[in-house]
C-alpha cells in the first residue's frame, strides 16, 4: 500500500514538475526502444524502452553507514491520436559505499521498462525523478512497434548494446537480463572512435523448422553512411536453427570509421525456404581525436571539401569576425584556425575529448539527416530554420506535432525547459507554409530569434510567406 501511495504521489508531482525546470538543470536521461514479438498475444507487441542517467544527478542520503539514493523511471506511449496507450514504471535503488563515489561524472545507470502496443506509430515520453528532491528530466522519442501477427520470416528491431554477456540467471534478476544473456544498451546509440565493435540483439520468428535441403539461416550485416549509401559488407555467417525462434546477439567492429551519423543493416536468410527480412537501426560516432571536421578519418587527412564543409558546420557557432578569417585563410590556414576554434570551446581544457565539437558534428550530421530538402543527397537539413534551431541550441526537451487538418497547416512546436541565458521554458514555432515538408520558423520565445506572436493568425489570412 505504501509503494501505491509513493507511486501516485511521484505521477501527481511529474504534472507540476514542469515549472520546477526552467529554475534548475533537468536530471540527463537517454531513451531508446525496440519492439519483438509478445508470444501470448500476436495483436500486440512486446516494446522494450531503455534509459539510461546520470548517477551523480540524484542525491543520495545515508542509510545506516552507506548512502543511498532512490530514482524513479515512468514511460508514457501516445498513439497518433494522442491517447495514452500504454505506460511503465519502476523505482530504481542505487548505493554506494563511499559519498565522493556517488557522484563522480560519467556513472550511468541503465534500466528496461515494457510496453504492450498495438503496431503503429507511438510518441514516447520517458521521465526520471529523483524520489528525494522531485527533480526530473524527460526523455523524448517515437517507435514504430512492428506488426507480429503474420506467419511469413520476420525479425525484431535491433537493439544496440555497449556490451553483451552471458549471464548466469540462476544468481539473481536484472531488467538488463534477457535469453541468458546480460544487455548493457546503448540508447542514445552514440559511439566513439574508441569503441571498436558495436554490439547488438535481434531475434528471428517464424523460420521453417523443415531440415531439407539445410537447417540453417544466414546473417549478412552491413554499414551505410546517412545517405544510405553501404560503406561495409561483414562476413556472412550461418547459424543452426534452434527452432521457429532465434536469438542474435553478435558484433560487429566499427575501427577507422569516420565520425557522423550510420545505419546498421541486418539481413537474415533462411535457407530452407530463400525468404528473406530485414532490420536497421540508426547510429553515431563521434570522434575523440583531434577531427578537425566530421569526415576526416585521421589528424593528417584535411581536405579542400573538408574546408568547404566546415563553413557550413561552425556558421552558427562562431562570430562574423570569425567566419570572415576562415574564408581568407588557405587550407593550411583553415586547418591551424580549426584547431585552435575547437580548443578555445573545448569545455574541459586539455582533454583529448572535446564534447562540444563531438556535439555539432552531431548535430549538423542529425540536421542533414532529418530535415534537408534535398531528399537524394540530404546535406542541405543544415541551411533550413530546424535545421538551424537544432544546431544552435541542440536536441529541444520536446517536440510537439501537429499534422495538416481543415484550415490549419502542419506544424511542430519545440520546447527548450533551461536554455543558458534564456527565461526557460523557451518555444520555437515551425510550420510547412508551403506543404513540402520545409517547415519555417514562425515564432520563437528565444531570445534574438524572431518574435511573431500572432502568427497563426497571420497563416490564416495568408500574410506569412
Amino acid at each position: 500500500m505504501k509503494r501505491i501511495m509513493l507511486v501516485t504521489l511521484l505521477l501527481v508531482s511529474l504534472a507540476g514538475s514542469a515549472m520546477a525546470q526552467a529554475l534548475i538543470d533537468p536530471i540527463r536521461i537517454w531513451a531508446d526502444g525496440s519492439s519483438y514479438l509478445h508470444f501470448q498475444d500476436r495483436t500486440k507487441s512486446y516494446v522494450e524502452i531503455y534509459c539510461a542517467f546520470q548517477r551523480a544527478d540524484f542525491q543520495f542520503e545515508d542509510k545506516n553507514g552507506a548512502f543511498e539514493a532512490i530514482g524513479f523511471l515512468y514511460v508514457e506511449a501516445f498513439n497518433k491520436d494522442g491517447v495514452l496507450a500504454d505506460s511503465s514504471s519502476r523505482f530504481v535503488v542505487m548505493s554506494v559505499e563511499f559519498l565522493e563515489d556517488a557522484y563522480k561524472k560519467d556513472v550511468r545507470i541503465f534500466e528496461v521498462l515494457p510496453l504492450l502496443l498495438e503496431p503503429g506509430k507511438y510518441s514516447l515520453k520517458v521521465t526520471a525523478m529523483d524520489a528525494t528532491t522531485k527533480r526530473s528530466g524527460i526523455a523524448t522519442f517515437e517507435v514504430n512497434v512492428k506488426d507480429f501477427s503474420g506467419d511469413g520470416l520476420m525479425m525484431s528491431d535491433l537493439e544496440m548494446a555497449y556490451d553483451i554477456e552471458p549471464e548466469d540467471t540462476t544468481k539473481g534478476s536484472s531488467s538488463l537480463i534477457k535469453a541468458n544473456r546480460r544487455i548493457l544498451p546503448n540508447p542514445n546509440r552514440y559511439f566513439s572512435n574508441e569503441d571498436s565493435l558495436i554490439y547488438f540483439y535481434a531475434e528471428v520468428y517464424n523460420l521453417s523448422e523443415k531440415a531439407v535441403p539445410t537447417n540453417e539461416f544466414t546473417v549478412q550485416a552491413t554499414l551505410h553512411d546517412a545517405f544510405g549509401y553501404e560503406l561495409r559488407r561483414y562476413a556472412l555467417r550461418t547459424h543452426k536453427k534452434p527452432g521457429a525462434t532465434a536469438v542474435l546477439t553478435d558484433a560487429v567492429p566499427v575501427k577507422g570509421v569516420p565520425g557522423g551519423a550510420y545505419e546498421l543493416h541486418l539481413e537474415i536468410k533462411d535457407l530452407a525456404t530463400g525468404l528473406k527480412t530485414s532490420a536497421a537501426k540508426r547510429f553515431m560516432m563521434i570522434y575523440g581525436f583531434e577531427q578537425l571536421s566530421p569526415t576526416m578519418s585521421d589528424s593528417a587527412a584535411f581536405t579542400q571539401n573538408d574546408a568547404i564543409l566546415m563553413e557550413q558546420v561552425i556558421k552558427y557557432i562562431s562570430s562574423a569576425e570569425e567566419k570572415a578569417m576562415y574564408r581568407d585563410l588557405d587550407l593550411e590556414g583553415k586547418k591551424a584556425f580549426l584547431a585552435q576554434f575547437w580548443d578555445r570551446k573545448n569545455p574541459k581544457q586539455g582533454s583529448p575529448v572535446n564534447e562540444f565539437k563531438n556535439e555539432v558534428f552531431r548535430r549538423f550530421a542529425y540536421a542533414n539527416q532529418y530535415y534537408s530538402t534535398a531528399i537524394v543527397t540530404k546535406d542541405d537539413g543544415w541551411k533550413t530554420d530546424r535545421g538551424r534551431v537544432y544546431i544552435t541550441y541542440g536536441e529541444p526537451d520536446n517536440i510537439t506535432r501537429h499534422p495538416s487538418s481543415m484550415g490549419q497547416k502542419p506544424y511542430e512546436v519545440w520546447t527548450y525547459y533551461r536554455l543558458p541565458g534564456q527565461a526557460g521554458n523557451d518555444i520555437c514555432y515551425f510550420v510547412d507554409l508551403d506543404g513540402y515538408g520545409n517547415y519555417r520558423l514562425v515564432h520563437s520565445s528565444i531570445r534574438g530569434e524572431i518574435s511573431n506572436p500572432e502568427w497563426e493568425s497571420k497563416i490564416e489570412n495568408d500574410q506569412l510567406r
